[in-house]
């Protein structure tokens, strides 16, 4: 799949960033903006899973939680540095190389799932295929979290993206230059709150929606078997 490529490829080559290594201070601030939320909602014991984890900083807060948590990403370099971090803290946390369509877990293998500011880089195909997976890996009344920009607000004022927006799929065509490797490919999606809200609910009850910065949301669905 181009899109899963192309983020592969970007990641891999952007390495550990300070702001993702969960050893690193900088990663800190960032980190604090998810936990404090989810403290409200992890419990002890819960099994968790991080879509789309990168070096693990989300995954291991919540290991700090009390959860059991395992992480998810397509790029091979920051899987890798989470599993040392992982081995040098004696953590408990399992990290697994993967593609958000083919989530390769067992039905009712997780009570919580969290997609942190990262659904920008899913189209909205992926994303109700992702709920659907959801629905089957997630236990009866887990949970999904999302935390997430809106792009419409993002956007005020600007008019310079509109070339290279797909009205059709929602695409924002990008590109990205990291030193010394090169330009890459990123491929973006247009989301806002209500359509995130629109799509996952066909699979998901929703909880609860709220802006918790000027432009951060949380969204939280819970699973319900047989519905």
């Amino acid at each position: 799949m181009k899109t899963i490529d192309s983020i592969r490829k970007l990641y891999n080559a952007i390495g550990v960033h300070p702001t993702t290594d969960p050893d690193n201070s900088k990663s800190k601030s960032t980190i604090d903006r998810y936990t404090k939320h989810l403290s409200k909602l992890i419990q002890p014991g819960m099994r968790v899973l991080d879509l789309g984890c990168n070096a693990g900083r989300c995954t291991f807060a919540m290991e700090d939680m009390g959860a059991i948590p395992t992480g998810i990403d397509c790029a091979e370099i920051p899987i890798l540095h989470a599993k040392k971090v992982a081995k040098k803290r004696k953590s408990q946390c399992q990290f697994n190389i993967g593609d958000l369509s083919a989530l390769p877990y067992r039905e009712d293998s997780f009570d919580l799932a969290l997609f942190p500011s990262n659904i920008v880089e899913i189209s909205y195909e992926t994303m109700e295929n992702l709920t659907v997976q959801l629905k089957q890996i997630l236990s009866n009344k887990g949970l999904f979290v999302v935390f997430m920009h809106d792009e419409f607000i993002k956007r005020v004022g600007e008019t310079a993206f509109l070339d290279r927006y797909d009205s059709l799929n929602g695409s924002v065509a990008g590109h990205s230059t990291i030193p010394d490797q090169g330009m890459f490919y990123y491929p973006s999606y247009f989301w806002t709150v209500a359509f995130a809200k629109y799509i996952i609910e066909k699979h998901l009850i929703c909880r609860r929606v709220e802006q918790i910065e000027d432009n951060l949301f949380i969204l939280v669905f819970c699973n319900k078997k047989g519905s």
